[in-house]
């Protein structure tokens, strides 16, 4: 075994730089959420639904914030309308157009990365009239140039995909607690 007392630099440093980015965006990324969790609560309790999306490493966070809005997070409640779509090219614009309706949100998850798939099924959910809540880079390079004023832009803070996986982790979770705050009130 190694010296538990040495720990590489080069180890802590992703660490250390990924703790001070959110520190220092904190505010900024919480008021972004506060405004995707009315949004999506206004959808839902319209008797709208989420839809989720991402490519690559970002599907896996579409599938996951699927499923902890219709499970929940930490208190019971009933199931939320919300799900995961995946697919390459067509298939996933056809299941935007084939679910989505005027009304409910468009969830996706940009890692800043080429994603021709994620942006036509998203051109195809801001034509059907959907509320677009997008997490992306701060460059917002891929899918910022299809956000409405009425839509929602969580800026995550970074330009690598990876720190911006990690990043959309954590604030799809806030979002999510959010959203249960919305329609629940404050734990108790």
């Amino acid at each position: 075994m190694s010296d538990p007392q040495f720990q590489p630099p080069f180890l802590q440093q992703p660490f250390l730089e990924t703790a001070d980015v959110l520190y220092q965006s904190a505010d900024r990324l919480a008021l972004h959420l506060h405004y995707a969790a009315q949004a999506i609560t206004h959808a839902l309790t319209a008797g709208g639904k989420v839809l989720c999306a991402g490519m690559a490493e970002a599907e896996w966070l579409a599938q996951q914030s699927a499923a902890l809005l219709v499970k929940g997070m930490n208190r019971e409640r009933p199931p939320l309308a919300a799900l995961a779509l995946a697919g390459r090219d067509d298939c996933l614009v056809a299941q935007v157009r084939a679910l989505g309706q005027a009304g409910d949100i468009w969830l996706a998850f940009s890692l800043e990365r080429d994603e021709p798939a994620l942006v036509a099924a998203t051109e195809a959910a801001r034509e059907q009239d959907l509320t677009l809540v997008i997490f992306t880079g701060e460059a917002a390079a891929v899918l910022g140039p299809l956000l409405r004023d009425t839509d929602v832009w969580v800026p995550l803070p970074g330009h690598q995909p990876a720190r911006l996986f990690a990043v959309a982790w954590l604030a799809l979770h806030g979002l999510c607690e959010a959203v249960d705050t919305h329609l629940l009130g404050d734990a108790a």
